[in-house]
């Protein structure tokens, strides 16, 4: 599927690994990224990076002080690089009709899925986890795509407040969790897959009326009930 120029020099791009003798950051941190995405955030060891990276754990600890601070690092990059790519695909789209900024969103995710599976499995694949980095890539979506929502009610004529939230939160969802049942659990074909994103999607604004979510926002607005 196409992408603007702009996207595909922002975007997707892995940073070429040094050719020095002493590893930067940033090859440290594909090593640490690649360990993480094959077993987890519990289980990888700063022996099994330093391995992946051809370096010790000296090199390591020097680098990123604590294990902790790397794995920190690492899930501070993937949530930057997954962030600025959807963002920049939400720029691209401003001036497109409704339905084809949903359409080009849903297929950002997967195109984003296709170049960096690592990355993905790393914000979505070890959930059970004391830290969900997925969770936090729902909370910095959500803003962007509820504020789109409210646009495009608004310009419908229906005021809309919270209950963009929640909606944006759903269509995040139905993606994200597509993306990660067909790239990291089933080995699904992408392209298979995204279209049965799009589709869900596209049925959901479809079929979503103003009046439900100006039902939940009616109800947020209710005072509670006394001993709830």
């Amino acid at each position: 599927m196409a992408t603007s120029g702009r996207a595909e020099s922002s975007r997707g791009r892995r940073r070429p690994r040094s050719t020095r003798n002493r590893p930067t950051d940033d090859d440290l941190l594909d090593a640490a990224r690649a360990v993480i995405a094959e077993v987890g955030v519990e289980r990888s060891t700063m022996d099994m990076i330093a391995a992946r990276g051809q370096t010790t754990r000296v090199t390591l600890y020097a680098h990123f002080g604590s294990r902790d601070s790397l794995v920190d690092k690492v899930v501070e990059r993937e949530l930057d690089e997954f962030t600025e790519w959807m963002y920049a695909a939400y720029d691209e789209i401003a001036d497109l009709p409704y339905g084809a900024r949903a359409r080009h969103s849903v297929e950002a995710t997967f195109e984003y899925a296709r170049r960096n599976p690592e990355g993905l499995r790393i914000l979505l694949g070890h959930r059970q986890e004391a830290e969900d980095p997925g969770r936090r890539l729902y909370q910095t979506l959500e803003p962007r795509v509820a504020a789109r929502l409210r646009e495009n009610y608004t310009a419908r004529g229906a005021e809309i407040a919270a209950s963009a939230d929640t909606l944006a939160s759903l269509l995040i969802g139905m993606s994200l969790d597509v993306a990660y049942r067909a790239v990291i659990v089933d080995g699904a074909d992408i392209d298979a897959a995204c279209d049965l994103a799009v589709t869900a999607t596209m049925a959901v604004l479809r079929d979503v009326r103003p009046d439900q979510l100006q039902a939940i926002d009616a109800s947020l607005e209710r005072p509670a009930m006394p001993g709830a």
